[in-house]
């Protein structure tokens, strides 16, 4: 992994120097997201995720450098007054490149590398737009405050004003500023926090959600704008070589009920596409208290695919997901079937709708290892 992000750091410098016309450099490698969070080299002077411990705010909304993956994740649907629908996901990554102390003098030198990636979904222009940045912890091109809080790559930013929160990120045709107000509290995913993802003592990350933000805001695209109002869904996760090394990928999901609570369910699959047994969810009330699901409380059944014409990756488009002690059954379909990121990190994540027996909603989807 971290030769590989080494490699794309070299050849992302390299374009800056390229006089119009030059030949471009080859695109890099793209990085197994599983490997990369089940590999153990290199960990050995990591902190890992292995017990319970007391999450506090503000102090564990920004970063922990001693572990070596973190991501903060935005991801929601918004609309206009006249119910035009768009999803939209900010995601900040930190990944550590050494445990090593820094040596030098250099304000360039770190020992930290963040990545972000910015998406919409337009659901009436069955269109979906990725970014994505990466830069080095230095010099404050990027990096992450605790209080006040604040998480950035350049200009893409979330920070913290207030009670609320201040969302922003653009790329050459798209620009999005929301405010963030959350309306539940946090929900410490696993056992108090403590997420696990296989059999190992450190097969686990620290992982706390805040399932339900009333979000409100601007998009310019092109030359229109829209005003909207919507739900997000945020996560914020730290661990070190979280996924044993059977596991392929994930599958992720959640949605915002209409009549007020908020589910999210995960499966883990082994290379043969079969569960590990540490699927793991929470199923959060309209008043915030919530309950925590394990793989024995849901099912996640693949019905169709659609395969990318960009990456030839062939990923699950249609689901049903079961809850029997909770009396729920829900076909899961994406409002747009093309949401993939095609970038170092190839995945689909996108805006899905969520409908059964007299319940329904939007949601999110994350596929991975496909």
């Amino acid at each position: 992994m971290m030769k590989q992000i080494q490699t794309y750091i070299i050849l992302s410098a390299m374009v800056l120097f390229i006089a119009p016309g030059c030949r471009q450099p080859p695109e890099p490698e793209r990085i197994d997201i599983a490997k990369t969070l089940s590999s153990t080299q290199e960990t050995h002077c990591f902190d890992k995720a292995d017990a319970p411990i007391s999450i506090e705010f503000p102090r564990d909304q920004g970063s922990h450098d001693s572990f070596k993956t973190e991501w903060w994740y935005y991801t929601g649907n918004l609309k206009t007054d006249l119910d035009r629908h768009f999803g939209y996901q900010l995601t900040f990554f930190r990944q550590a490149l050494s445990c090593e102390p820094i040596s030098g003098t250099s304000k360039w030198r770190t020992r930290q590398v963040y990545f972000a990636h910015f998406a919409l979904t337009d659901t009436k222009g069955d269109s979906f737009y990725s970014d994505s940045r990466m830069n080095r912890q230095s010099l404050n091109i990027a990096g992450t405050t605790a209080h006040p809080f604040r998480v950035w790559i350049d200009d893409w930013q979330v920070k913290q004003a207030g009670e609320d929160l201040v969302l922003f990120a653009k790329t050459d045709s798209i620009s999005l500023s929301l405010k963030l107000t959350a309306e539940k509290q946090a929900v410490l995913q696993g056992n108090r926090g403590l997420s696990r993802k296989g059999p190992k003592p450190y097969n686990s990350s620290y992982y706390y959600s805040i399932p339900r933000l009333d979000t409100k805001g601007t998009l310019l695209m092109g030359c229109e704008e829209y005003e909207l109002k919507g739900k997000t869904w945020f996560d914020h996760e730290w661990s070190t070589s979280v996924l044993g090394d059977e596991i392929k990928g994930w599958d992720w999901f959640s949605v915002h009920f209409e009549d007020g609570r908020d589910l999210m369910v995960c499966k883990i699959r082994r290379s043969d596409g079969t569960p590990n047994g540490y699927g793991f969810g929470s199923l959060v009330h309209g008043d915030g208290t919530y309950e925590i699901l394990s793989e024995k409380d849901f099912s996640i059944r693949a019905i169709s695919h659609w395969r990318s014409p960009a990456t030839g990756n062939r990923y699950p488009s249609l689901w049903e997901i079961k809850l029997p002690d909770y009396k729920i059954a829900l076909t899961v379909t994406p409002v747009v079937e093309n949401q993939e990121h095609n970038h170092m990190l190839a995945y689909w994540e996108g805006a899905a709708r969520f409908v059964g027996k007299e319940i329904r909603g939007l949601g999110y989807i994350e596929l991975t290892g496909y």
